[in-house]
């Protein structure tokens, strides 16, 4: 069973219940359904924030892991090109 990680909110947009003795339940409803499509995309928007901070966090990391390899593929061929192919260790 997947766990959620991130749910959007507000699922169902039309759905509440009205005031009594509303002029108008149409724009009512409008106004209510407008304003759950911008809670809507305010959590999208939150929920991409996160995303594109996680992914920063983890190229950062390949980064610097590529930097140390990198570092130490460096180290070794200067060890290489130190050793002397014709000289070999007496035993």
């Amino acid at each position: 069973m997947p766990l959620i990680k991130r749910s959007v909110d507000p699922i169902e947009l039309s759905r509440g219940k009205l005031e009594d003795g509303l002029k108008s339940e149409l724009e009512a409803v409008s106004v209510n359904t407008l304003c759950g499509i911008m809670r809507q995309l305010s959590s999208i928007s939150k929920h991409a924030e996160d995303l594109f901070g996680e992914l920063c966090a983890e190229t950062n990391n390949v980064f610097q892991r590529t930097n140390s390899l990198h570092e130490r593929i460096q180290n070794l061929s200067m060890k290489v090109t130190q050793l002397d192919s014709n000289v070999e260790e007496s035993k």
